[in-house]
Protein backbone atom coordinates (compact mmCIF):
# COMPACT_ATOMS: atom_id res chain seq x y z
CA UNK A 1 0.00 0.00 0.00
CA UNK A 2 1.45 3.37 -1.01
CA UNK A 3 0.72 6.46 1.09
CA UNK A 4 1.84 9.96 0.09
CA UNK A 5 1.91 12.74 2.68
CA UNK A 6 3.42 16.18 3.04
CA UNK A 7 3.52 18.86 5.70
CA UNK A 8 4.87 22.37 6.14
CA UNK A 9 7.24 23.52 8.87
CA UNK A 10 8.08 27.19 9.46
CA UNK A 11 11.84 26.64 9.50
CA UNK A 12 14.49 26.85 6.77
CA UNK A 13 15.41 23.53 5.07
CA UNK A 14 19.02 23.60 6.24
CA UNK A 15 17.92 23.80 9.88
CA UNK A 16 15.11 21.27 9.61
CA UNK A 17 17.41 18.84 7.77
CA UNK A 18 19.77 18.65 10.75
CA UNK A 19 16.87 18.12 13.17
CA UNK A 20 15.22 15.36 11.13
CA UNK A 21 18.49 13.41 11.00
CA UNK A 22 18.63 13.41 14.81
CA UNK A 23 16.35 10.41 15.33
CA UNK A 24 16.55 10.30 19.17
CA UNK A 25 15.48 13.96 19.27
CA UNK A 26 12.48 13.68 16.93
CA UNK A 27 11.25 10.23 18.06
CA UNK A 28 9.05 11.72 20.83
CA UNK A 29 7.30 13.84 18.18
CA UNK A 30 5.68 10.74 16.65
CA UNK A 31 2.43 9.92 18.51
CA UNK A 32 2.47 6.55 20.24
CA UNK A 33 6.16 5.88 19.50
CA UNK A 34 9.05 5.40 21.90
CA UNK A 35 12.73 4.95 21.12
CA UNK A 36 14.22 2.23 23.34
CA UNK A 37 17.76 1.72 22.02
CA UNK A 38 20.29 3.17 19.61
CA UNK A 39 21.89 0.19 17.86
CA UNK A 40 24.51 2.23 16.03
CA UNK A 41 25.19 2.83 12.33
CA UNK A 42 21.87 4.70 11.96
CA UNK A 43 19.90 1.75 13.36
CA UNK A 44 17.33 2.16 16.12
CA UNK A 45 15.05 -0.01 18.22
CA UNK A 46 11.68 1.14 19.44
CA UNK A 47 8.04 0.53 20.28
CA UNK A 48 4.73 1.84 18.96
CA UNK A 49 1.33 1.48 20.62
CA UNK A 50 -2.04 1.68 18.88
CA UNK A 51 -5.33 1.35 20.77
CA UNK A 52 -8.36 -0.04 18.92
CA UNK A 53 -11.18 0.38 21.43
CA UNK A 54 -10.56 -2.27 24.14
CA UNK A 55 -7.73 -3.86 22.14
CA UNK A 56 -4.23 -2.44 22.33
CA UNK A 57 -1.62 -3.36 19.73
CA UNK A 58 1.95 -3.04 20.94
CA UNK A 59 4.58 -3.19 18.21
CA UNK A 60 8.27 -3.74 18.79
CA UNK A 61 10.78 -3.42 15.99
CA UNK A 62 13.71 -1.69 14.36
CA UNK A 63 14.25 1.21 11.99
CA UNK A 64 17.23 2.13 9.83
CA UNK A 65 18.15 5.48 8.31
CA UNK A 66 19.77 5.24 4.87
CA UNK A 67 20.20 6.92 1.47
CA UNK A 68 20.98 10.21 3.20
CA UNK A 69 21.67 12.86 0.54
CA UNK A 70 22.46 16.34 1.95
CA UNK A 71 22.44 17.87 -1.54
CA UNK A 72 18.85 16.93 -2.37
CA UNK A 73 17.95 16.82 1.34
CA UNK A 74 16.42 13.38 1.00
CA UNK A 75 16.64 10.26 3.15
CA UNK A 76 15.03 6.87 3.60
CA UNK A 77 13.76 5.14 6.73
CA UNK A 78 13.15 1.39 6.63
CA UNK A 79 11.13 0.06 9.54
CA UNK A 80 9.65 -3.27 10.54
CA UNK A 81 7.88 -4.49 13.63
CA UNK A 82 5.63 -7.19 15.03
CA UNK A 83 2.76 -7.13 17.50
CA UNK A 84 3.85 -8.40 20.92
CA UNK A 85 0.95 -10.88 20.99
CA UNK A 86 1.59 -12.29 17.53
CA UNK A 87 -1.37 -10.70 15.78
CA UNK A 88 0.65 -9.62 12.79
CA UNK A 89 3.47 -7.44 11.59
CA UNK A 90 4.08 -4.25 9.66
CA UNK A 91 6.91 -3.13 7.40
CA UNK A 92 7.40 0.28 5.84
CA UNK A 93 9.84 2.04 3.56
CA UNK A 94 9.55 5.83 3.89
CA UNK A 95 11.30 8.28 1.59
CA UNK A 96 11.63 11.88 2.83
CA UNK A 97 12.39 14.94 0.71
CA UNK A 98 12.74 18.52 1.98
CA UNK A 99 12.13 21.49 -0.31
CA UNK A 100 11.90 25.27 0.04
CA UNK A 101 8.41 26.71 0.33
CA UNK A 102 7.71 30.36 1.13
CA UNK A 103 9.50 31.12 4.41
CA UNK A 104 9.76 27.49 5.50
CA UNK A 105 10.08 23.90 4.37
CA UNK A 106 7.78 21.41 2.69
CA UNK A 107 8.46 17.82 3.83
CA UNK A 108 7.20 15.18 1.39
CA UNK A 109 6.88 11.60 2.63
CA UNK A 110 6.32 8.61 0.35
CA UNK A 111 5.51 5.42 2.27
CA UNK A 112 5.28 1.84 1.05
CA UNK A 113 3.39 -0.03 3.82
CA UNK A 114 2.94 -3.80 4.11
CA UNK A 115 0.71 -5.44 6.74
CA UNK A 116 0.60 -9.18 7.47
CA UNK A 117 -1.33 -11.44 9.82
CA UNK A 118 -4.58 -10.51 11.57
CA UNK A 119 -3.89 -6.79 11.41
CA UNK A 120 -3.74 -7.00 7.60
CA UNK A 121 -7.55 -6.83 7.55
CA UNK A 122 -7.29 -3.15 8.40
CA UNK A 123 -5.35 -2.64 5.20
CA UNK A 124 -8.42 -3.58 3.14
CA UNK A 125 -9.90 -0.17 3.83
CA UNK A 126 -6.89 1.56 2.29
CA UNK A 127 -8.71 4.89 2.07
CA UNK A 128 -9.21 4.95 5.83
CA UNK A 129 -5.66 3.80 6.50
CA UNK A 130 -4.38 6.70 4.41
CA UNK A 131 -6.61 9.17 6.25
CA UNK A 132 -5.33 7.87 9.59
CA UNK A 133 -1.77 8.23 8.30
CA UNK A 134 -2.55 11.83 7.35
CA UNK A 135 -3.75 12.45 10.91
CA UNK A 136 -0.57 11.00 12.40
CA UNK A 137 1.61 13.05 10.04
CA UNK A 138 -0.33 16.16 11.07
CA UNK A 139 0.31 15.46 14.76
CA UNK A 140 3.98 14.79 14.04
CA UNK A 141 4.30 18.11 12.17
CA UNK A 142 2.70 19.99 15.08
CA UNK A 143 5.03 18.36 17.62
CA UNK A 144 8.05 18.96 15.39
CA UNK A 145 7.18 22.66 15.08
CA UNK A 146 6.94 22.90 18.89
CA UNK A 147 10.29 21.14 19.22
CA UNK A 148 11.94 23.68 16.91
CA UNK A 149 10.27 26.58 18.71
CA UNK A 150 11.40 25.30 22.12
CA UNK A 151 14.98 24.84 20.92
CA UNK A 152 15.01 28.35 19.43
CA UNK A 153 13.73 29.85 22.67
CA UNK A 154 16.30 27.99 24.78
CA UNK A 155 19.11 28.91 22.41
CA UNK A 156 18.12 32.59 22.50
CA UNK A 157 18.01 32.59 26.31
CA UNK A 158 21.36 30.82 26.55
CA UNK A 159 22.98 33.26 24.12
CA UNK A 160 21.61 36.33 25.94
CA UNK A 161 22.79 35.05 29.31
CA UNK A 162 26.29 34.12 28.11
CA UNK A 163 29.08 36.68 28.25
CA UNK A 164 31.27 34.60 25.95
CA UNK A 165 29.71 33.35 22.72
CA UNK A 166 32.07 30.36 22.77
CA UNK A 167 30.74 29.21 26.14
CA UNK A 168 27.00 28.87 25.54
CA UNK A 169 25.58 26.50 28.16
CA UNK A 170 24.05 23.20 27.08
CA UNK A 171 20.41 23.42 26.13
CA UNK A 172 17.92 21.77 28.51
CA UNK A 173 15.67 19.01 27.17
CA UNK A 174 12.69 20.29 25.22
CA UNK A 175 9.16 19.66 26.47
CA UNK A 176 8.65 17.03 23.78
CA UNK A 177 11.75 15.10 24.83
CA UNK A 178 11.08 15.49 28.55
CA UNK A 179 7.64 13.96 28.06
CA UNK A 180 8.95 10.92 26.19
CA UNK A 181 8.54 8.56 29.15
CA UNK A 182 4.91 9.58 29.62
CA UNK A 183 2.83 11.11 26.84
CA UNK A 184 5.03 10.18 23.88
CA UNK A 185 4.57 6.47 24.44
CA UNK A 186 0.85 6.67 25.08
CA UNK A 187 -1.23 4.46 22.76
CA UNK A 188 -2.75 6.12 19.72
CA UNK A 189 -6.53 6.05 19.79
CA UNK A 190 -7.26 4.58 16.38
CA UNK A 191 -11.01 4.99 16.90
CA UNK A 192 -10.54 8.74 17.35
CA UNK A 193 -8.36 8.94 14.25
CA UNK A 194 -10.84 6.77 12.39
CA UNK A 195 -13.68 9.14 13.29
CA UNK A 196 -11.66 12.09 12.00
CA UNK A 197 -10.80 10.14 8.85
CA UNK A 198 -14.44 9.31 8.12
CA UNK A 199 -15.45 12.94 8.71
CA UNK A 200 -12.84 14.09 6.20
CA UNK A 201 -13.97 11.59 3.58
CA UNK A 202 -17.64 12.55 4.02
CA UNK A 203 -16.72 16.24 3.90
CA UNK A 204 -14.89 15.83 0.61
CA UNK A 205 -17.75 13.86 -0.91
CA UNK A 206 -20.29 16.47 0.17
CA UNK A 207 -18.09 19.21 -1.31
CA UNK A 208 -17.89 17.35 -4.62
CA UNK A 209 -21.65 16.77 -4.61
CA UNK A 210 -22.28 20.44 -3.90
CA UNK A 211 -20.00 21.34 -6.78
CA UNK A 212 -21.95 19.10 -9.15
CA UNK A 213 -25.25 20.66 -8.00
CA UNK A 214 -23.94 24.15 -8.64
CA UNK A 215 -22.79 23.20 -12.13
CA UNK A 216 -26.10 21.46 -12.85
CA UNK A 217 -28.09 24.50 -11.79
CA UNK A 218 -26.27 26.87 -14.07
Amino acid sequence: MRIDNSFFVAAPPERLWQVLLDVPKIAPCLPGARLTEVLGADRYKGEAAVKLGPVQLQFGGEARLSAVDPVSRSARVTAKGADRKGRGSAAAVMNFVLSDEDSGTRVSVETDLTLTGTIAQYGRASGLIKEIANGLIGQFATNLSRLLADNSAHLADATNQSTDATEIPALPPTKAIAAQSTTAGAPISAFRLLFVAIARIIGRRLARAAGRDVKGGQ
